[in-house]
């Protein structure tokens, strides 16, 4: 385990970087996964001394490893949540589609209930016909918003067709929805639409993810995580006329 006192070695280490004279004085939070820490900034004579210094970076030293890494200018228990939850969920995603998540704006623990529950309010006629079942609550409520690229042929980000999930400022389109459900007999919710097509995505009561193109109707993947890491690297994907999921 890394004590307070090498936890504060490394931090001074990583503010002294580039830096001339004597090691700066060093801000520390510590919580259960390691140490929040940041260059502390003297409180500046509020009536002739410039602003105090805003959007410096922080970092985190990891408790058992002695890791650091760099974060954004955040309070330190906000950082310290994030790395907690990152931390939780490191083996989720691979890391290729994690990168691409993060730079979307996605992180362990997001929450927009609230975006969503303003967009289904706004669309409740369009979606009165479709059931939210768990699996688009908790798809929605963690993903919503999101615009994820695609890898391209040659594996370059940006290079295929993006994925944006609900809500979105071209509020919802349901017709494959509704033409999914009429085939099928398979109740499906609408998650967002895709640049193929452009196309729909889907997801049924048992997580099960599909895209409705107007070739035909594709199986994703079962679960939310899964149908990412597929939308991101992309297809081909199998048409759900085999009724194999």
């Amino acid at each position: 385990m890394i004590s307070r006192a090498e936890a504060l070695e490394r931090a001074r280490a990583w503010a002294s970087t580039d830096r001339s004279g004597p090691p700066p004085e060093i801000g520390l939070y510590e919580f259960d996964l390691g140490y929040v820490a940041w260059v502390a900034q003297p409180t500046p004579d509020p009536t002739t001394g410039p602003p105090a210094a805003t959007g410096a970076p922080r970092i985190v030293v990891d408790g058992e490893t002695g890791d650091v890494t760099t974060w954004p200018s955040l309070p330190a228990p906000e950082i310290a949540t994030r790395y907690t939850g990152q931390q939780a969920t490191a083996g989720r995603f691979p890391p290729d589609v994690r990168y691409v998540l993060e730079q979307a704006g996605w992180f362990p623990g997001r929450d927009v209930t609230a975006a969503v529950e303003q967009w289904r309010e706004r669309y409740a006629d369009d979606l009165a016909a479709m059931e939210y079942t768990p699996a688009a609550q908790a798809a929605l409520t963690e993903f919503g918003g999101l615009v994820l690229p695609q890898f391209g042929l040659r594996g370059q980000p940006r290079g295929g067709f993006a994925s944006y999930f609900y809500p979105i400022s071209a509020g919802v389109v349901t017709m494959g929805a509704e033409g999914f459900m009429e085939e099928y007999d398979n109740p499906v919710f609408p998650l967002g639409t895709n640049d193929d097509g452009p196309s729909e995505l889907l997801i049924d009561r048992q997580e099960r993810v599909f895209m409705s193109h107007w070739v035909d109707q594709f199986y994703i993947a079962t679960g939310i995580d899964a149908a990412l890491i597929q939308l991101i690297r992309g297809g081909p994907w199998p048409s759900a006329d085999d009724r194999t999921w």
